[in-house]
């Protein structure tokens, strides 16, 4: 079984994580992403420093309200970390694209920042606004793709939120295809 396979699908097939996992190895190589070794993250020391922040505060925030020392089962550990890192890095990534009105001339490692972010929690809101900064900077079919893929998270939204949440997966789909519209 694949690293991804390991961390996320477990056994069942899943199309949204499968094929995602095979674009980002094909994105890594083609748009030529830094930070990435054979299709495999590696963090720079400003993405590292996000991620402690969110984890560091995640905490924080767990034992204020909880009134004293939390400690997490090791059962949940690891899929709230990825969750949390993502977050960090998708967040991280926006803080850079705001910078400027226009979209960075240096926009891979934003791009690699957000492709990291998906990778880690499997958002597919991360992959909208990578496909939405593709499509800027004219990687129009790559930009295609990501939608694509986009368009398989049904396939996995009850994984990931444990319910689906209707009305968000129906924001979510509807953009994708509203964003593959504009990019024919």
């Amino acid at each position: 079984m694949s690293l991804f396979g390991k961390l996320f699908g477990k056994g069942k097939s899943q199309p949204y994580v499968g094929v995602g996992t095979a674009l980002t190895f094909k994105l890594c190589h083609s748009l030529n992403l830094p930070d990435w070794n054979e299709g495999l993250p590696n963090y720079t020391q400003e993405e590292v420093a996000a991620i402690d922040r969110e984890l560091s505060g995640f905490q924080k925030r767990v034992e204020q309200a909880a009134g004293g020392e939390v400690v997490f089962h090791p059962d949940v550990v690891p899929q709230t970390q990825r969750m949390l890192a993502g977050s960090a890095l998708a967040e991280l990534a926006r803080d850079k694209l705001f910078q400027s009105e226009e979209i960075p001339t240096d926009w891979k490692p934003i791009a690699s920042t957000l492709l990291k972010a998906w990778v880690s929690g499997l958002d597919p809101q991360y992959l909208l606004k990578l496909g939405d900064l593709l499509a800027k900077v004219g990687c129009k079919n790559e930009a295609k793709e990501v939608f694509q893929v986009v368009l398989l998270f049904p396939t996995y939204a009850k994984n990931l939120w444990g319910e689906n949440d209707g009305e968000l997966l129906g924001q979510i789909i509807s953009e994708a295809k509203e964003n593959l519209q504009n990019l024919n």
